[in-house]
This record gives structure tokens, C-alpha cells and sequence, in this order.
């Protein structure tokens, strides 16, 4: 049955989290090596004009700032161990799954994800002994914007590769990643008896980087490639005209080129100065691009799609009591397809924190999305622009911006413009162009 044969058998009879603690019990790793990690936000809410609590997005961006703009509850539970280290060789297994339910009732089910579980394989290759070889699921290097919750670089799924080669000026990874995808389309060209159904497109992505190139006093860069390539299965479908997907379509590889400049001891916090730019594939057809997917097939998507993408962001200190974080990000996406609109995505924002003592704070988050050409209405596109401000009080046990956990209540209001109306702040400002809401959250992560 092997060493974990006896714990994978009564899995489905434990809580989640238990039964993986069990497994990496039973694989012969120390108790006492267990680590415990994760992240969970969760909390009440209500919306000024009644009902459940909204939140406030522009149409076309994939991200809100999300101080008060929050009303679901997630989570991510993550057990590791050392499974083997003889001061030269190591092998550590990672596991952690997630999970998000609607924040709306005592019992609310849901099925987890496993997010990850792999291992890592340290000092076993004699070319590289300070690298790290692994295999299986994982997040692979994620570059977020903390305030918006935006993955701007997130090649993370299922995979295998190699990380931190020294190679004197800097650390050189490379990675083999898979994220597969579907999509609808017709079994049979002609229009008698054709079903639609969905194929998969096997999403490959091989991701470069060299990281940790010191080019000024406390300044680092990255340098990053994904190249992205589809293996349709099978037959792979047919276009409401009859066309073959896979000649009019399927736009199954691109690249994406990714600089990042990380300035540490920067005002007493960090700035980061992102430039990206993709093709084809690699945009997934749109602004929140984390370049792990294919274009959205159509028989009018056309090789050609573009992104450009500039962003500055990070968190300083201001004085002994004030603390700040903003961003600044513009992200242009081109179409090939004839009569689509170019659509241009602005983000600003800032969110200052004053420190009443060591354990009380107050922030204020102000927000402005813009995203041109996002909604099609009366036979023309238009724009949809939200600003958002929230005021919170705040208590963790510390100060910094990123000292969790952290017990906040909030109020916050939004505007928007007409033409965004009935797109923003759901069923409660269906009919209106502001709304407010207001609340008590928490989060943690460790």
C-alpha cells in the first residue's frame, strides 16, 4: 500500500486541511517540521440603500481597490515540511489550497482548489548546487499590486523547472508551466445537425527570468520572457461560418516581455517601476492579462493583439506616524479585429495610514479607474470611470503597511459615470451613479 497508502484511504473522511496534514505525517517527515501558512480575509457588510454589501468596479478592469470594496470571503491554507536535509541536500513538499465563499450566510459550502503542491529539490544538481529544482503545482514567482489586488506577472499552475542559477550578475530560472483552456465551438461545418460543444487547447508557457541584477546603490532588476504556445487535442472545432478554428481563430502562442525595477530602502519602503509588453496569446485578449491563457476565440479574433503596460508603485514612509502606498499603472490593448475599439486602462491610487499608537491606525484609500472603449451602447463605444474612497479604522498589532493581521471599520463611497450605470455596484445602484457601503472586515495572512 506504500508509507501514505493507509492515510490517502480515509482522506474523504477528514477535514481538508487535516487529511493533507496527515499525508505529509505519514510520508515519514518530522512533527515538528510542519510549517503552517496562509491568508484569509472575511467580514459583514451592507450597502447604504439596502441588501448585501456592493462593490464598486470599473467595466473592462480586472481589478478594484479593494480597502472596503470587498465582500466575499477567501482564504488559502498552505502545509509544508522538510522531508529530507542533510545540510547539503534538501527536499521540502508544499501544498495549499483556497477556497471563496459569498459572505452571506452561516453555512456556506464550496469545493476547494488546490493551488498548489510540489516539491523542492535543493543542491542536487552538481552544475548549480545553490539552485533549486522542482516539479508540481505552485505559484511561481507572482508579482502583485497589493492595493488593487492585481497580478500583473502570474505564471503559476501546474509545472516543473529551475530557479536561482547564479550566474555572477544575477539568478536565471527557467520554467515549463501548463495552464489549459477551453472554448465552444461547432463538431461539423455545415449547419444540419452540428452540435456545439467545447475543446481544450493544452496552454504551454516557458518563462525566463533573470533576476537580482544589482545596477544601483539598494536597485534591482528583472528581465522576464514567457513564450506561450497551444496543442490543440484532437479536432479542434469549426466557426459559425464553417471555417476550420484552428485556420481562422486559434490564436495559440505569443510572447510577453517583462522589466521590473525593485528600489529597496526607498523612503523607508519599496518602489517598483513595471514595463510590459505582449503578443497574441499572451494578452488573453484583454486588460488583466496574467499571461496564462489563450485569446478569446472567435471567427473575427485575428492574430495581432497587443498590450503595452507601465506601472509604478510601493510604500513609503511619510513621517513616524504616516505610512503610504500608491500606484500609478496605464495599460494600452490593440486589436487586429476590424471595428473593435482599442481600449486603454488608467489606475490610480493611493492609501495613507496614520498611527494613533501601536496597535490603532487610521487609512484612507482613494481610487480612480478609467478604461476606454469597455462598454458598447447605442453602437459606440464607451468609457467607464470609478473613483472610490474609503476611511477605515484600523487595529493590528504593530505598525507598517503590511503588518497582518489586521480588524478594520470601514465606510466608503463611489461614483461613476452615466454610461457606466447598471454596470457598477449591483442589484442595490442598479439605477444610480454612486452608492456607498460600510462594514467590519478582517485579515490575516502568516
Amino acid at each position: 500500500m506504500g508509507v501514505s497508502g493507509l492515510a490517502i484511504q480515509h482522506i474523504k473522511a477528514l477535514p481538508l486541511a487535516a487529511a493533507i496534514s496527515a499525508v505529509v505525517f505519514s510520508a515519514g517527515a518530522t512533527a515538528a517540521d510542519v510549517d503552517f501558512s496562509g491568508y484569509i480575509r472575511s467580514g459583514i457588510g451592507a450597502s447604504g440603500s439596502g441588501g448585501d454589501q456592493s462593490t464598486f468596479q470599473a467595466v473592462g478592469s480586472p481589478a478594484k481597490y479593494r480597502l472596503g470594496n470587498e465582500s466575499e470571503t477567501y482564504g488559502e491554507i498552505g502545509l509544508g515540511s522538510t522531508l529530507f536535509d542533510n545540510d547539503e541536500q534538501s527536499f521540502r513538499l508544499n501544498s495549499l489550497m483556497a477556497f471563496e465563499v459569498n459572505q452571506q450566510n452561516d453555512w456556506e459550502s464550496t469545493e476547494p482548489a488546490f493551488r498548489e503542491f510540489n516539491v523542492a529539490a535543493k543542491g542536487v544538481l552538481g552544475f548549480s548546487p545553490e539552485s533549486t529544482l522542482w516539479a508540481g503545482k505552485r505559484y511561481y514567482k507572482r508579482q502583485d499590486i497589493h492595493m488593487n489586488d492585481f497580478y500583473y506577472w502570474h505564471m503559476s499552475g501546474p509545472g516543473a523547472g529551475i530557479e536561482n542559477i547564479d550566474v555572477g550578475f544575477g539568478d536565471f530560472s527557467i520554467a515549463w508551466i501548463k495552464n489549459n483552456t477551453t472554448y465552444a465551438a461547432y463538431d461539423l461545418p455545415d449547419i444540419t445537425d452540428r452540435k456545439e460543444k467545447n475543446y481544450t487547447v493544452d496552454q504551454n508557457i516557458i518563462d525566463l527570468r533573470l533576476e537580482g541584477m544589482n545596477i544601483n546603490n539598494n536597485g534591482f532588476l528583472t528581465l522576464g520572457l514567457n513564450y506561450g504556445f497551444g496543442n490543440p487535442t484532437g479536432q479542434n472545432g469549426y466557426n459559425q461560418d464553417g471555417t476550420k478554428i484552428r485556420d481562422s481563430a486559434l490564436d495559440d502562442n505569443g510572447y510577453m516581455l517583462t522589466a521590473e525595477h525593485v528600489q529597496t530602502e526607498f523612503f523607508g519602503g519599496f518602489n517598483k517601476f513595471v514595463v510590459q509588453y505582449a503578443t497574441d496569446a499572451m494578452t488573453v485578449g484583454g486588460l488583466g492579462t496574467n499571461g496564462a491563457d489563450i485569446n478569446v476565440m472567435d471567427s473575427a479574433n485575428l492574430d495581432g493583439d497587443k498590450f503595452y503596460r507601465i506601472i509604478n508603485h510601493g510604500s513609503i514612509t511619510l513621517s513616524e506616524n504616516v505610512d503610504m502606498m500608491y500606484n500609478a499603472m496605464y495599460t494600452k490593448m490593440s486589436f487586429k479585429e476590424s471595428g473593435k475599439k482599442n481600449q486603454n486602462w488608467l489606475s490610480v491610487g493611493v492609501r495613507p495610514m496614520y498611527y494613533w499608537n501601536d496597535f490603532m491606525s487610521t487609512a484612507l484609500e482613494l481610487g480612480y479607474d478609467q478604461v476606454e472603449n469597455s462598454i458598447e451602447k447605442d453602437d459606440k463605444f464607451r468609457d467607464s470611470r470609478v473613483t472610490k474612497v474609503t476611511i477605515a479604522q484600523t487595529w493590528s498589532p504593530g505598525r507598517g503597511t503590511f503588518v497582518r493581521p489586521e480588524i478594520r471599520a470601514f465606510a466608503t463611497y463611489a461614483n461613476w459615470n452615466s454610461d457606466s450605470k447598471g454596470h457598477v455596484g449591483g442589484d442595490a445602484y442598479v439605477d444610480d451613479t454612486s452608492g456607498y457601503t460600510f462594514g467590519v472586515q478582517m485579515e490575516a495572512w502568516w
